[in-house]
């Protein structure tokens, strides 16, 4: 039993309760040990296990216990890989085809999102121009710039009205 340092005597016997109840619960299971009857065996404890199972198992079981691991059960797992992949070929094959179209998609939107991008500089462009455009025809309709041009022809028939516009006033 291990060695505790007790500060007082009230933990003394705590534990000392402690290790009676332990030790009674223990004489209790070993009672009922001894009255439960054995199983009989049953017909798969009689047939051998081969030692590729023994060591599946003990991969997989979740157990403390486990088979010394050799270099020939290794191998024998290992002899056994190939056959579960010829076995899951079309899982992997969707897994495959999965993998493959995840990527195609990923480049074909990246290509989509950087023929916007120019798509979008480009209208931008055009918009500018336009822009542009319109403030050149604006300039070159107005009234003062068409009586200069018309003045530089020596078109001398268009002159500018002397006569102030007339208002129209609106009564209520």
């Amino acid at each position: 039993m291990a060695e505790i340092e007790l500060d007082s005597f009230e933990e003394l016997q705590e534990v000392t309760a402690l290790d009676e109840d332990n030790a009674l619960d223990e004489q209790d299971e070993a009672q009922e040990v001894q009255e439960a009857p054995e199983a009989p065996e049953t017909p798969e404890a009689e047939q051998p296990v081969s030692d590729k199972e023994k060591l599946m198992r003990s991969l997989v079981s979740d157990d403390d216990e486990t088979d010394e691991l050799t270099i020939d059960g290794i191998r024998q797992v290992l002899d056994a890989a190939p056959r579960w992949f010829l076995s899951q070929w079309k899982l992997l094959l969707l897994c495959l085809a999965g993998i493959f179209l995840y990527i195609t998609n990923g480049y074909q939107a990246q290509m989509e999102l950087m023929e916007e991008t120019e798509l979008e500089s480009e209208l931008k462009d055009w918009r500018y121009r336009s822009i542009t455009r319109v403030s050149e025809l604006t300039l070159l309709c107005r009234q003062s710039q068409l009586e200069q041009k018309l003045r530089e022809q020596g078109d001398s028939t268009l002159l500018p009205s002397k006569v102030a516009p007339f208002i129209i006033k609106e009564t209520p």
